[in-house]
């Protein structure tokens, strides 16, 4: 499937110690595509996409490789992104083996090897963007961090492993309690020294696969922005990129003024399903307003907020409906501030909280003294 695109081609742009360049503001996000991700992939290439967006958890490396073959775009036009070392190294077996999705493979420590595995099965000799899948060094840390995966995501997604009820007999939110209890066990057991030697190391092996070509440019996902600020203190190259939920009910506006102070572009992901989970009648009304749907609003208010996305879809008709938000309509500034009041700091997938808690001057940073001051008031009275 050859190249076919009239679409324009925008970027959002980065500038960081040791990086600069640009990384295209629509990709197409591969996780849970299956066995559509050659075709989606090669649909995508085919519509105009340039960015590819893969990970070593999500075991479509061969998929997405397949698909950059067959599409007879040239190599060196076609962005592609992986992640790797998405679980923290645990040493008892029992404990692993009752983490979710761990893989002793894929662990904080083992850097270089997931590195030259994404590589083997991409089929690539090298990738334009590694990132570091999420920040977590321990399994008290990575349990609590992951935590919201487990409620409204996995109900709507109908999965086994979906936790109910959501509300207690005595009208407690069960995500609430379970994420306090987490918080707090995480508190107790921290190691802070530790998981920023951990996090120091990871870097390190981040920053010699850049030195050895297997990358054009090295980040981060899931990272707040104390962690982002830490980075400082030890990054010899800083990332480029920080690929993390962003949506109008989980806005991030402290961790975009850092990263944007910093020079670093955020990729978002989250919005599809964030999307069908919550069925906005603001987001509705402004998707009539515009004859578009909610999807492309959202990728809209990301676009115009210079948040690159990488949407992810099976369907050819929804993977051209995505990039086309690109040059096809603009938000109005009253539109964009109704999207952006709708902010209730409330994540789908990854809690940013357990991380800051590993932090060494963690009473430094106001997100983790709100949350001692409020105890999780506002996520409680949700």
């Amino acid at each position: 499937m050859g190249q076919s695109t009239t679409l324009p081609q925008k970027q959002i742009t980065f500038h960081v110690k040791g990086q600069k360049g640009a990384i295209p503001a629509i990709g197409l996000g591969t996780v849970g595509l299956n066995e559509k991700c050659t075709d989606s992939c090669a649909a995508a290439l085919a519509i105009g996409y340039r960015h590819l967006d893969a990970a070593l958890s999500y075991g479509n490396h061969q998929d997405v490789g397949e698909a950059i073959r067959q599409s007879g775009v040239p190599r060196e036009e076609i962005f592609v992104s992986t992640k790797i070392v998405f679980c923290p190294y645990i040493a008892d077996q029992n404990e692993a083996e009752a983490t979710w999705l761990y893989d002793a493979v894929n662990t904080k420590g083992n850097e270089a090897a997931c590195i030259d595995l994404c590589l083997e099965q991409l089929g690539l000799d090298y990738v334009d963007l590694l990132l570091v899948h999420n920040p977590t060094v321990s399994r008290e840390e990575y349990g609590a961090a992951c935590l919201p995966h487990f409620f409204e995501l996995f109900q709507h997604k109908q999965s086994p492993s979906a936790i109910r009820p959501d509300i207690l007999p005595d009208g407690s939110r069960l995500r609430s309690v379970l994420r306090k209890a987490k918080m707090d066990e995480l508190v107790r057991t921290v190691d802070k020294e530790g998981a920023l030697s951990i996090r120091k190391k990871t870097w390190a092996a981040m920053e010699k696969a850049l030195s050895d070509g297997k990358c054009k440019f090295i980040g981060v996902s899931n990272y707040p922005a104390a962690l982002l600020e830490e980075m400082k203190t030890y990054a010899t190259i800083m990332p480029a990129v920080n690929q993390v939920e962003l949506t109008p009910w989980f806005a991030r506006q402290r961790l975009r003024d850092t990263a944007s102070r910093l020079g670093i572009a955020i990729v978002a992901y989250g919005s599809g399903q964030t999307m069908s989970i919550r069925k906005d009648e603001t987001v509705q009304e402004i998707a009539e307003k515009y004859d578009k749907s909610p999807m492309q609003v959202i990728l809209r208010w990301n676009l115009q907020g210079g948040i690159a996305s990488i949407p992810n879809s099976g369907s050819p008709d929804h993977i051209r409906e995505n990039y086309s938000v690109l040059d096809d309509f603009e938000l109005s500034d009253e539109d964009m501030n109704r999207l952006n009041d709708l902010e209730e700091n409330y994540p789908l997938y990854w809690d940013p909280m357990p991380t800051i808690a590993t932090i060494k001057d963690r009473d430094d940073h106001e997100e983790y003294c709100n949350y001692r001051m409020y105890n999780c008031q506002s996520w409680q009275d949700r």
